[in-house]
């Protein structure tokens, strides 16, 4: 299936053209302080996130009492006001902001706030009535695939381009907190895509930065990491966060990574071609040769030859066995196709 080349994220593009899309998952690992959330973001901001994502829920519309969600969220909630004053603090300094909704009303308050995309987690990944309305505001939707089975994943994805968006990134992901590293698949990233034909992304898990920055030679074209001011705090999503930073390490090695990844079409530096010029081999007298002398594999060598100087790549050596030299030539001269008959 054809992947989907690139989607708007708020100002920016998504897509293996483009640089990878790092975000900062604040969450509610603010735990309702949203003097906290402002630290968190201007933090976030300042270490090269390109962008932070919370988390908008209405504890009594999202999670049952008895839940073990209900609590959290209910402890942890931003109000309204909260919530849209931190997107306008993300804009002020230059940083998309978004947010996953719990719920269909704080769905339609945070697409009211226009934010830089919608995020389906994947408990909400079988929310078809959510995946509708997601579409139809036309924006990217971002989705994660951490407890969905495969069945789950593509009629999700139907829903979406029934309701008319494609514009999708699926993110691999593992629902473990924290993720072990020999459950994090990265190789699933391209597998999602070309089995679905959308943008492959991570969102990582695990303890470290080391996955964030291996998963762009695993194709990752966004990256979604856990934030936290304090990673010692109990609780929330706190202990699989990066703190400041390591988030500003994480930004470091994947910038690193993507420039290491280059281009697949290999395309030469001036410093490589100066190399190419006098590393490669040349077809060489072996030992000084008089007019009319027939060449042979004793008296024919391959060189690396003095600056400026060319002659018969060694591909042609076959070709010049048996052939005679119409003109004397000293030891080390390259062969060319005049000098031969």
């Amino acid at each position: 299936m054809k992947t989907v080349d690139a989607v708007p994220f708020g100002d920016r593009m998504v897509g293996r053209e483009f640089p990878v899309l790092i975000i900062a998952e604040i969450g509610i690992n603010h735990e309702g302080d949203v003097d906290a959330c402002a630290r968190m973001i201007t933090a976030a901001a300042r270490a090269g996130a390109d962008a932070v994502k919370l988390q908008t829920s209405d504890a009594d519309e999202a999670y049952h009492p008895d839940s073990p969600s209900y609590a959290v969220f209910k402890s942890a909630a931003l109000t309204r006001d909260e919530t849209a004053k931190m997107f306008d603090l993300a804009r002020e300094l230059g940083i998309e902001i978004f947010s996953t909704a719990g719920d269909m009303e704080s769905f339609d308050f945070i697409e009211n706030l226009t934010p830089a995309a919608h995020k389906i987690s994947s408990g909400l990944m079988a929310n078809t009535p959510m995946l509708r309305r997601a579409a139809k505001t036309d924006r990217s939707i971002l989705m994660s695939t951490g407890i969905g089975m495969s069945d789950e994943i593509r009629e999700s994805i139907e829903c979406l381009r029934s309701a008319g968006n494609s514009r999708l990134v699926l993110l691999q992901c593992t629902s473990l907190y924290p993720a072990p590293d020999n459950t994090l698949n990265l190789s699933a990233i391209r597998a999602l895509e070309e089995t679905y034909g959308v943008i492959g992304g991570f969102s990582d898990h695990s303890i470290g930065i080391f996955a964030s920055a291996l998963s762009v030679g695993a194709g990752a074209s966004v990256i979604e990491k856990h934030f936290s001011l304090e990673t010692h705090r109990e609780g929330f999503d706190h202990k699989i966060s990066v703190d400041p930073k390591g988030l500003e390490s994480m930004v470091r090695e994947v910038r690193m990574a993507e420039s290491m990844m280059g281009d697949p079409n290999r395309p030469f530096s001036a410093g490589q071609q100066n190399n190419r010029d006098w590393m490669q081999r040349f077809i060489v007298a072996g030992r000084a040769l008089r007019k009319g002398e027939t060449l042979s594999e004793e008296n024919l060598r391959i060189m690396r030859l003095r600056p400026g100087a060319v002659g018969l790549a060694p591909k042609h050596f076959d070709a010049l066995v048996d052939r005679q030299v119409i003109r004397d030539l000293p030891k080390f001269a390259p062969l060319r196709y005049e000098d031969i008959q």
